[in-house]
């Protein structure tokens, strides 16, 4: 990995827990300046931020939450979270449905890479008539 990227996962790093608190308190206070953990895309899919362990429960319960897919790095989810085709998005129509709903989201190229290797992956799978397995909560 190169000095900058050393750089820019070091900043990261040191950055997430204190945007982690902003985020919090953001999601705590009244008016404009609120800001929803998650958002309703339709019946089946929430969109927002990696649940915390105090809101699994609820989501499970409440919201018949079974999974999470997660485009977190690994030490964002350390303390945080208990470890079909709706749409058919291209990965770009993704990221701009993303955009309309929570507009303070910014996927960064390599998150955009990922995220249509995914694609790729799992609509190889749908034409072979396979189901794309995950991780559950």
């Amino acid at each position: 990995m190169a000095v900058g990227g050393l750089l820019e996962a070091g900043l990261a790093r040191v950055l997430f827990y204190p945007t982690l608190l902003y985020t919090l308190f953001r999601g705590r206070i009244p008016g404009r300046a609120h800001r929803d953990w998650y958002h309703r895309i339709d019946h089946t899919v929430l969109l927002g931020a990696l649940p915390l362990r105090s809101l699994t429960r609820r989501l499970v319960q409440d919201e018949n939450v079974r999974g999470v897919i997660t485009m977190n790095e690994e030490y964002e989810t350390r303390f945080l979270c208990n470890s079909s085709k709706v749409n058919n998005w291209s990965p770009e129509e993704a990221v701009k449905a993303i955009s309309k709903i929570r507009s303070h989201i910014h996927i960064r190229p390599g998150q955009m890479e990922v995220l249509k290797e995914f694609h790729k992956e799992i609509t190889a799978k749908a034409a072979k008539g396979e189901t794309y397995h995950t991780s559950q909560t």
